[in-house]
């Protein structure tokens, strides 16, 4: 107990600081800029990234000793309400609400909600092409790559720029951190009572949410939403709600498209065929909808897989394999052009993504000499085949991907496996903040801490699962009574 204390007492003083820090460096930074001054994306120097990317990863720390003990302990007691979680976390996701983003990001999404109000198609106009007040802060100036819900929300929060920019983004930080609170209160109601309260206090502060689906804001919270409602509703086979979460969570991001082959493959195998038909019939009508409306060519489809980032590396394994193709290029010009290392790349990324394909199919070929028809086996295969997109396949991963990650080994606490990877890779994007520009240290970190705990952990979950060989006995030894009673 008196260990917890110190944790949350180091917790308590990191939160704090980070909340201020990054409240006064967003404000200085609004202004600077209003004023003319050079725009940057995350850190303004060094020395500022240090102390809040070495503050983000202590916090990190001292959370993973903390869920540690949270998990092998019986100090919290395990009938506790929501009602107290919320009143015993207040400080943490408060503060997170405080703090200002990382990043410009949230200006982004208010520059689409401007867009919409004048409008402008976002998926059609580039964000660099339409000038708005909120112009000097956009960093992407591509097409708008988020759904039409993220683009309500934009829209919405837009309408409070009259007053301030500022109170604009805080009104899309309230809607952020409710949707945190209301997560957290639907797997506290989704989890049984004996694992209630600790997955969900442990959810709800998680630092990794904290920091980007509260304080940055960023629209993967409404992902994680149409995920938790997914899971309650499929459980229920409410399967017009199990509908609208799975096309809710794509029309706020484009992720939840590669959870549709496990939806259709459960739908059939428990012989909900009738449903299936009715939802792809129900997809086509939603897809002919936006055809009409605001996506009307294959431009503003394309606009949503985030074309911007082909041919661009970030903290991924082709991050770390064009590392490796610059030096033979710098210390051997002669045996690789840049042309080739680009064409190299490119075949490397294809064939990661066809790897990530023929897991896929694997996956779901081996699912049917194991199904049994439990929500919660689906939740982990789907879990599963996220977190190996991420790790293996995506070429551009930012901090805040895996957070989905978190949602769904929150939903299945029992998948141990699953669960300590997602730890050590929310764990490793953490860092990311810390190591700044360093591109090749930054990818080791993400990409290797979460392989590598993968791997021991899969060793060690084996090897308690295996059991110990018994010794034989001598056959002679055995009289007739003792071979029936072996027998028996």
């Amino acid at each position: 107990m008196n260990k917890n204390r110190g944790l949350i007492t180091i917790a308590l003083m990191l939160t704090t600081f980070l909340s201020v820090v990054l409240l006064y460096l967003g404000v200085d930074k609004f202004y600077y800029v209003l004023a003319g001054g050079r725009k940057f994306a995350t850190f303004p120097d060094l020395r500022t990234q240090l102390a809040i990317g070495g503050s983000y990863l202590l916090l990190s720390i001292v959370y993973l000793i903390w869920i540690a003990n949270l998990l092998s302990s019986s100090w919290m007691h395990s009938t506790w309400s929501f009602r107290t979680i919320l009143l015993r976390t207040s400080f943490f996701w408060i503060s997170a609400f405080i703090a200002y983003p990382l990043g410009n990001d949230t200006y982004l999404y208010l520059h689409a909600g401007l867009m919409n109000l004048s409008g402008a198609n976002p998926y059609l106009i580039r964000a660099a092409s339409y000038i708005t007040q909120l112009s000097p802060y956009v960093d992407w100036g591509q097409t708008s790559t988020y759904g039409m819900l993220s683009q309500v929300l934009f829209t919405f929060s837009a309408v409070f720029i009259t007053i301030s920019p500022i109170v604009a983004l805080y009104v899309f930080k309230l809607i952020c951190l409710l949707l945190h609170l209301l997560n957290s209160y639907l797997i506290w109601r989704w989890l049984p009572v004996p694992e209630r309260s600790r997955i969900t206090i442990a959810y709800l502060l998680h630092p990794l949410l904290l920091m980007e689906q509260v304080s940055s804001a960023h629209v993967d919270i409404l992902v994680s939403t149409s995920l938790i409602i997914f899971a309650l509703s499929f459980a229920r086979q409410r399967f017009w709600i199990t509908f609208a979460a799975l096309w809710g969570g794509f029309l706020g991001k484009t992720l939840p498209i590669i959870w549709a082959p496990w939806v259709a493959v459960t739908l059939l195998r428990q012989g909900h065929w009738k449903w299936l038909i009715a939802m792809i019939l129900g997809s086509g009508a939603i897809m002919t909808g936006l055809s009409f409306t605001v996506m009307p060519n294959l431009a503003a489809w394309q606009s949503i897989l985030n074309p911007g980032v082909a041919g661009q590396y970030q903290s991924s394994l082709m991050a770390i394999s064009k590392f490796a193709l610059d030096l033979i290029r710098i210390f051997k010009p002669e045996q690789l052009t840049l042309l080739q290392q680009q064409a190299m790349l490119a075949k490397l990324s294809s064939a990661a993504l066809l790897g990530f394909f023929g897991f896929y199919c694997w996956q779901l070929w081996r699912s049917d000499k194991r199904w049994n028809q439990t929500p919660q086996m689906l939740l982990e295969d789907m879990g599963w085949t996220t977190l190996v997109l991420m790790l293996f396949a995506t070429s551009w991963l930012m901090p805040w991907y895996c957070s989905i990650l978190i949602t769904f080994a929150a939903l299945v606490p029992q998948a141990r496996l699953f669960g300590l990877t997602t730890l050590a890779f929310a764990f490793s994007s953490s860092a990311q903040y810390f190591f700044g520009l360093n591109s090749s240290l930054k990818s080791l970190i993400s990409i290797g801490i979460p392989i590598l705990a993968l791997i021991i952990g899969a060793i060690m979950l084996r090897s308690k699962h295996t059991p110990p060989p018994e010794a034989p006995q001598p056959i002679e030894r055995l009289t007739g009574s003792d071979a029936a009673a072996e027998l028996n």
